[in-house]
């Protein structure tokens, strides 16, 4: 499985790699955050996991961009944990929404 990561911390979106990859899952992260969702689909990744708080556009601009033109599954990760930024998250498309911090075993499972 293709893992998409779109995370501005490098420490988190580091960790978050380093987990994924123990776990045999292929990871790439975003590397151009003004061109997020032609570098995800050029990768053809099966999930994404997005965080809200993004340079240039911000995770919910992405999701519909994504939503627009595919189907795959995204996970928000943020650390905004408000029920309503919860509910906006789902509603522009995503799938799921894990707050931060993330507990990176937890996530894999």
């Amino acid at each position: 499985m293709r893992i998409f990561i779109v995370e501005d911390d490098p420490i988190i979106a580091e960790g978050l790699t380093k987990t994924l990859i123990n776990h045999h899952f292929e990871v790439r992260k975003c590397q151009d955050f003004e061109n997020v969702v032609e570098e995800c689909l050029s990768w053809q990744a099966h999930l994404v996991l997005l965080d809200i708080n993004l340079p240039y556009q911000n995770g919910y601009y992405w999701c519909s961009q994504l939503r627009a033109q595919s189907q795959i599954p995204i996970i928000f990760i943020s650390s905004l944990s408000e029920s309503m930024d919860q509910l906006v998250a789902l509603q522009m498309g995503g799938d799921d929404y894990i707050v931060k911090p993330i507990d990176r075993q937890l996530t894999v499972a």
